[in-house]
């Protein structure tokens, strides 16, 4: 009987380190991945994309904690620490203490301690001492402060120019998938998605649909990626989504494309997988693969730095997430826009040069071409926004 009663133990052991392992495939993967994001982002100091990639973990994850279980393995997990730092550098000092206060709670942290500190010295005599480096936590990138007498960027860059890149969802291709479904709209799901990420302009699946209407083409799936190229230039997108989902039953695979509609070149590739074929499963997998898209093309902001005829160099490359066939707006900016009333100064008046598309991305630069003129010709100097 005690063998028998062993054999159980083991069983129920074995059991449990496999479903674990399957959480950590299925449901777990996108927080962790968000959470690295937001990690690589911070060594580079961008801290509107590390900002951005804490925030989308939270919604999955949301308690920091010292030891976090990952499939097999334990991490340290501090995304309202780390996302409070984000704040710190980008100036807004209520939501820093906002955030580093949550993870006190959560779970104790001296890193955080010393930014609250920090912020409450700040608050009273405006000094910026250096951050020491504690070494029992090397594993997580920590930065000095800003200097509070200097423009932070992240005011900058959440002035939005120009459109935001326009997309057109296209149909998935289905294989193997039926009754799982249910009531649930693939199409729509899709479009939703790409919606609710505030990232794009995404066009409406009416306008999508007579499109398709009008080329003799279903809503069963584009999957021809001439065609479905030839569908975004009739919508007037700058980049079209297509893809599949596929399962044998047992498992299922989303594998997603980001083409340009003018070079019908891959700007980037997603995919999501799970062991599970489910509403819930093909849900959660769908609202992934739309977050590691809108994660390859993150608003980023630099300066023109070199011009020759339609050909420039602009100050963003591998470290900013630029990527080749990104486009990008170049403006300058003028005159303060002034409240009659108070004084302040709201904004500063943009003016809109060109357009421009990456075509080669380094290091520290890009290459990039003229390929929209609206006002003048672009200069040295002038601001650029990723679009």
């Amino acid at each position: 009987m005690s063998t028998v009663k062993a054999r159980i133990k083991i069983l129920v052991f074995i059991f449990i380190v496999l479903g674990l392992s399957f959480q950590a495939v299925s449901g777990t993967v996108l927080w962790y991945e968000l959470y690295k994001h937001g990690l690589e982002a911070m060594k580079s100091k961008n801290w509107d994309r590390a900002k951005e990639s804490f925030e989308g973990a939270l919604k999955h994850q949301d308690k920091d904690s010292n030891k976090k279980r990952v499939g097999t393995m334990f991490i340290k997990y501090y995304p309202h620490r780390e996302l409070g730092i984000c704040y710190y550098n980008l100036g807004d000092m209520a939501k820093a203490k906002e955030h580093l206060s949550i993870s006190l709670r959560q779970s104790s942290s001296e890193k955080a301690r010393q930014y609250i500190r920090l912020i409450d010295r700040g608050q009273k005599s405006g000094d910026s001492p250096t951050l020491p480096v504690y070494k029992q936590e090397t594993d997580l990138p920590i930065t000095p402060p800003v200097d509070k007498t200097e423009v932070s960027p992240g005011k900058e860059s959440s002035q939005l120019v120009g459109d935001r890149l326009c997309i057109a969802v296209l149909p998935f291709e289905t294989k193997g998938i039926g009754e799982e479904l249910g009531e649930m709209d693939l199409l729509d799901k899709l479009i939703t998605e790409f919606v609710h990420l505030d990232r794009f302009k995404v066009i409406e699946r009416s306008q999508l649909e007579n499109i398709l209407a009008e080329q003799k083409l279903g809503l069963t799936g584009v999957i021809d990626a001439s065609t479905a190229v030839e569908v975004g230039k009739t919508a007037g997108v700058d980049v079209v989504v297509f893809g599949s989902i596929a399962s044998d039953k047992r498992t299922v695979t989303i594998d997603a494309r980001l083409v340009d509609t003018e070079t019908a070149e891959i700007i980037t590739s997603r995919d999501a997988f799970s062991k599970n074929l489910s509403l819930i499963n093909l849900s959660e997998m769908i609202s992934e693969v739309a977050q590691k898209i809108k994660m390859d093309l993150p608003i980023a902001n630099g300066l023109v730095i070199r011009v020759d005829g339609n050909d420039l160099l602009i100050d963003l490359g591998n470290g900013k997430g630029i990527k080749k066939g990104m486009k990008c707006h170049v403006f300058r900016e003028g005159e303060p826009i002034i409240h009659p009333v108070s004084g302040d100064t709201l904004d500063t008046q943009k003016e809109l040069i060109c357009e421009i598309q990456v075509t080669d991305v380094y290091d520290g630069y890009s290459k990039a071409k003229t390929i929209i003129r609206k006002d003048g010709a672009p200069a040295v100097g002038d601001k650029v926004q990723t679009k």
